[in-house]
């Protein structure tokens, strides 16, 4: 029998927490927060990945095709660098940056 997980079950955030500081810091921050140096100089600010708000309007697979296509019409660049596992391992990471509900 086949077990298909969602990706961010099967990922590894702390692999996706090295990719992200490696590739995403300078628009998003350290913290994921949109804040990195590079954000203020932007037109289109970068996403805020610690809002549960944005995050109840997006799927993993809507996260993953942003991450390996980028985001036309916004500094966003794709990753196709990126394979499988790794896109996996960073949206695993960024979901675990967003702060609970209150």
């Amino acid at each position: 029998m086949l077990l298909l997980l969602p990706l961010a079950l099967a990922a590894d955030p702390a692999n996706g927490r090295a990719i992200f500081e490696a590739n995403c810091t300078s628009c998003h921050g350290l913290a994921g927060d949109g804040k990195g140096p590079a954000a203020f100089a932007l037109k289109v600010k970068p996403t805020d990945f610690t809002q549960p708000v944005w995050w109840g309007t997006r799927t993993d697979t809507d996260v993953s095709a942003a991450i390996r296509a980028g985001k036309p019409g916004t500094p966003m660049t794709g990753f196709a660098q990126l394979n499988e596992a790794q896109v996996g391992d960073l949206v695993a990471y960024l979901r675990a940056l967003s702060r609970p509900v209150q």
